[in-house]
């Protein structure tokens, strides 16, 4: 079958503008320019150019096809050798089996991260900016001003991966990569969505962190916006065609209370897209298509997903090619399973909001049970939803409760309950900054403490995680819910995990009913060993509020 190639004009270098700056925007990708005279022999490949040295641009579902049946090849050929023991001679250059398979590991296309792949993940949201500065970075002093770039680099995020990694994380959210306006050090103000922001390093410097983080068997997942461009002239923005007026709706507030009105109105002045634009659909889905695999990434982020009409979605969900989870910034059930079947998981704000009521005293455990309930009969797989207590565009969690026992009860609802667990940055040093820029504080001034309180308590929580088998099923029984307390169970039983909200110096004791009859099980979060009887009846005893994590013995 022929392959069509799209002709794509040349594109317009920008210049620097200046946008305002609201902290609730979001991501967008980072790419190579793809103009004549600067293209390197893997844009080459990437993108043939036609003959006046403008690029071609293969479409999302050639490139893959071309992927998946390269993939299938080397894998084929790899299944042989291990199969026959072999060995065989490749231009001189004997290549053993082994040495296939960590070759194969480094360039396998990011489309095998798919959605049951990462449901057994655990992640660690990192704004690039506020990780590390350089690969030598030891930290101790602080970033005198939050509300613009601190310094963070992508060099700097990997060498803080065994930092991360020690924590039990094995993936990691990185907000946009692509060039931004003046003052984007957050990434969402998109400039240019075919050039890697320069303050946080170059392509290269990407792609080393991506290579890093696999060889680590870490995931990389990427931030992306196609909801919005930066506040510049539109004429500036990179590549075209962003920089023509029709490419977007034209300008209006917004009003909540109108659907409409929400998907095609400004977000802070920023310039809506016309999503409904089948050139728009096209451009996006090449776009993601051609960002994915140029950095191997595993999985994508989208933002503001409310914003963009729905049909716009399972185009662009499909073109990445990975696992895909959207942001629909809203608390109902109805509203955000709307959007369930258009991409891989969402953000469980539905759970968001009931959680932190009852672990932050202010909301029962019923209410959260019953938002679990409501999930699981709305969303078609509640497992492929991301949990999470605080992130970028909130007040950290301990900013609103400054509790550590009652944060620790939140994270083991967050890491072991039904989902994805999502962890924001610095709540490993209990970072308790308020409202946007306060919240982004940079990693460095902790010292990078691995010995911390909070540290620690998410490496146990991880571990538990792990040892229980990744917990990717939608396996949870509530076994206990009470007006300061809720118990759960995972993995028919292996898993069981009791929470309060009583808080620090609080002493209790709890009985319920197992569901495991002569069961026995080793409190991996603090100390000491449970049997529950004959019928499955067990008791549990809480101290200073912290949460007690039980793993088979």
């Amino acid at each position: 079958m022929p392959i069509t190639l799209q002709h794509r004009p040349s594109r317009p270098n920008p210049t620097g503008w200046r946008p305002n700056s609201p902290a609730d925007i979001l991501p967008v990708g980072s790419l190579r320019p793809l103009h004549k005279g600067a293209r390197s022999a893997e844009a080459l490949a990437a993108h043939p150019a036609s003959d006046d040295g403008q690029p071609y641009r293969i479409s999302a579902i050639v490139r893959f096809i071309i992927v998946a049946i390269s993939k299938l090849i080397i894998f084929s050929i790899i299944s042989y050798l291990v199969l026959n023991n072999r060995l065989f001679l490749i231009e001189d250059m004997r290549l053993s089996v082994s040495s296939l398979l960590i070759t194969f590991q480094l360039v396998r296309p990011a489309i095998s991260a798919d959605t049951a792949a990462w449901k057994s993940r655990n992640i660690y949201f990192a704004l690039t900016d506020r990780i590390a500065r350089s690969s030598g970075d030891t930290g101790v002093d602080a970033c005198s001003n939050l509300g613009n770039y601190c310094g963070g680099t992508f060099q700097g995020l990997e060498a803080k991966l065994d930092y991360i990694s020690g924590m039990g994380f094995d993936a990691i959210w990185i907000t946009p990569v692509v060039t931004n306006s003046d003052g984007g050090y957050h990434g969402y103000w998109a400039e240019d969505l075919y050039s890697i922001n320069p303050n946080y390093g170059t392509a290269d410097d990407l792609k080393s962190l991506v290579n890093a983080a696999h060889q680590k068997g870490i995931y990389m997942m990427v931030d992306v916006v196609a909801n919005h461009m930066g506040n510049a002239a539109i004429s500036d923005d990179k590549p075209d065609p962003m920089n023509q007026d029709s490419s977007y709706h034209a300008a209006c507030d917004i009003d909540y209370s109108n659907q409409t009105s929400i998907e095609n109105c400004r977000i802070s002045g920023l310039p809506d897209v016309n999503t409904q634009s089948s050139e728009i659909q096209s451009f996006y889905q090449d776009w993601v298509s051609w960002l994915v695999s140029e950095y191997s990434f595993d999985g994508v982020r989208i933002d503001t997903v409310k914003h963009v009409n729905k049909d716009f979605w399972p185009g662009f969900s499909s073109a990445a090619g990975v696992y895909t989870i959207g942001e629909v910034f809203d608390g109902g059930v109805s509203y955000v399973a709307g959007y369930a079947g258009l991409m891989s998981g969402l953000l469980n704000y539905p759970i968001y909001y009931p959680m932190n009521n009852f672990y932050q005293q202010k909301g029962s455990s019923q209410a959260m049970v019953d938002m679990h309930n409501q999930i699981s009969s709305a969303f078609p797989d509640p497992s492929a939803l991301g949990t999470f207590l605080d992130n970028h565009d909130n007040p950290r969690w301990l900013n609103a409760k400054n509790n550590v026992s009652l944060l620790k009860n939140a994270l083991a609802y967050v890491i072991l309950t039904r989902g994805i667990p999502i962890v924001y940055y610095g709540t490993e040093q209990a970072y308790a900054g308020g409202a946007d820029p306060a919240n982004r504080e940079d990693l460095w001034r902790s010292g990078f403490n691995t010995g911390s309180d909070m540290y620690q308590a998410i490496s146990r929580l991880s571990a538990a995680r792990k040892s229980a088998g990744g917990l990717s099923a939608d396996d949870q029984s509530h076994l206990y819910v009470a007006d300061t307390a809720y118990a759960w169970s995972r993995a028919g039983g292996k898993l069981i995990v009791l929470t309060t909200n009583s808080g620090l110096g609080s002493s209790s004791n709890h009985c319920f009913n197992s569901q495991v009859p002569n069961g026995q099980w080793n409190n991996t979060f603090g100390s000491g060993s449970y049997t529950s009887d004959g019928d499955g009846n067990l008791c549990v005893g809480v101290s200073n509020g912290e949460p007690v994590v039980l793993l088979a013995a």
